[in-house]
């Protein structure tokens, strides 16, 4: 926005100085030509009065001096025409009026009307000035005198003037750009305080709110605007955590009584209703694990304790270690691969993804399978890989994995809540991580946990800014 700012800036203040410069330059070009016509006009009646004061100007030693100094001096053409419009006197012997114009001109004198040559179109041409002026004898026209100017030095002396005109416009377009740079900041100043409350409301910080006190009246509107919104949001938010937290909690009374007569049936049940006691028994506790991963996805939303240097592989051998027994039950091997890297993230959290990830893999892995866990790091970002060598899922099951209650294909007797991937999805959202899952070769899939990489000069000031 502000390159696109400045760009306006910019391009209004070319328009103003073409707008002002252009005509500028004319009219100073127009000015010029007028006076080189006046003074022109001027010496070609005074020449033809001189004529008039003779009986015959051609012969006339005295006006033949004055007309040659007069074309020495402005290194102009003199010439006299006679009624019958021959060339009675030059100064330049061989010069030619060819062009129609200048005839016109010489018959309009011969006429005894002067010539004024007041309507100059711009001449890019330097093409020369010709004036004409009537020689009066008791009343008639006996002869015209005109004059032959050039005007190269005054194409000269307008080239000049607009390469002064466009130097000055340089400058002054110069000046605009770097008075427009402060100026562009001073005007996008409040709009990028209400990036920056908006960004920080993006990222969780649901305590941010944008300033409505500075800026233009449509800022100040906007600002209050994302205040409303995110004070909506924050309390639905609120609603939802608080619901899914009651709703556990007040569930889990019914769900023991239920259990305790269930266990009190057991003595009861006869063989034949055995099976069913025990689907019963399974269910209730299938129900007591949604009820605790549902306290956890409420819980984990919640904006937690602050980030922590985490070394993630001490971390993938710990909770490979803790699943050990589950993983020598089913014949399964877990492998932990990769360098030692150290994450951000929040206290925890790596352990509970991991423990996610663990028990779903070693759920779908056949007999005599492995499970890999592998960690490396690059510039900004530290990943951890679980792969497993099961079935694996269809491509467009990968994009549904993590919603809620969404569990697909069942394995064999696996029959999960649906939650666990979207508990783990959540618990890295919340920390700037991510959660992706792809397709293992030949068969299997890979979950890749990506956390952003702690650097500990950066660290260092971080916890240097909270404390102070």
């Amino acid at each position: 926005m502000r390159r696109r700012l400045l760009t306006t800036y910019l391009s209004l203040t070319a328009i103003l100085l073409l707008a002002l410069g252009i005509p500028l330059a004319l009219s100073l070009s127009m000015i010029e030509y007028h006076h080189l016509a006046i003074a022109q006009v001027n010496e070609t009646e005074k020449l033809a009065a001189a004529a008039a004061r003779t009986t015959s100007p051609a012969s006339d030693t005295a006006w033949a001096g004055q007309a040659t100094e007069y074309g020495r001096r402005e290194d102009s053409v003199v010439l006299l025409f006679y009624n019958r419009g021959e060339v009675a006197f030059t100064t330049r012997p061989g010069t030619r009026v060819g062009r129609r114009e200048w005839r016109l001109i010489v018959r309009r004198a011969l006429e005894g009307r002067p010539n004024l040559p007041l309507n100059y179109p711009f001449n890019i041409s330097a093409k020369p000035s010709f004036v004409a002026s009537p020689v009066f004898e008791h009343g008639r026209t006996i002869a015209a005198v005109a004059t032959l100017a050039p005007t190269t030095s005054l194409r000269s002396r307008a080239l000049g003037q607009n390469a002064v005109l466009l130097g000055v416009a340089g400058l002054a377009l110069l000046a605009a750009t770097v008075a427009s740079v402060p100026l562009s900041r001073w005007s996008l100043r409040p709009v990028r305080q209400l990036h920056r409350a908006v960004g920080a409301i993006a990222q969780g910080r649901y305590d941010t709110r944008a300033p409505g006190d500075s800026g233009p009246a449509e800022i100040r509107e906007l600002a209050a605007a994302v205040n409303a919104m995110t004070d909506r949001l924050v309390a639905l938010i609120e609603t939802q955590r608080s619901f899914v937290a009651d709703a556990s909690h007040q569930l889990r009374n019914p769900l023991t009584a239920l259990r305790l007569r269930i266990d009190v049936l057991e003595g009861a049940v006869t063989e034949a209703g055995r099976p069913h006691l025990t689907v019963a028994v399974d269910e209730a506790e299938r129900l007591g694990r949604i009820l605790d991963e549902l306290l956890v996805v409420a819980r984990a939303a919640e904006p937690g304790h602050g980030a922590v240097p985490v070394e993630v592989r001490s971390v993938a051998e710990s909770r490979a270690r803790a699943w050990s027994a589950q993983a020598s039950a089913t014949d399964v091997t877990v492998v932990v691969k990769g360098e030692q890297a150290v994450a951000s993230c929040q206290p925890g959290v790596l352990d509970q993804v991991l423990d996610v990830l663990l028990d779903n893999a070693l759920g779908f892995s056949p007999p005599g399978g492995r499970v890999t866990v592998r960690t490396w790091a690059d510039g900004t970002r530290v990943r951890v890989t679980v792969e497993d060598e099961g079935p694996g899922m269809p491509p467009e099951n990968l994009a549904r994995a993590t919603d809620r209650f969404w569990r697909g294909e069942q394995h064999g007797d696996r029959r999960g809540s649906g939650l666990g991937l979207a508990i783990a999805t959540t618990l890295l959202e919340a920390g700037d991580g991510a959660l992706r899952l792809s397709a293992a070769e030949p068969h299997g899939l890979i979950a890749e946990v990506d956390l952003k990489r702690d650097m500990p000069g950066v660290a260092a000031v971080t916890r240097t800014r909270n404390s102070s």
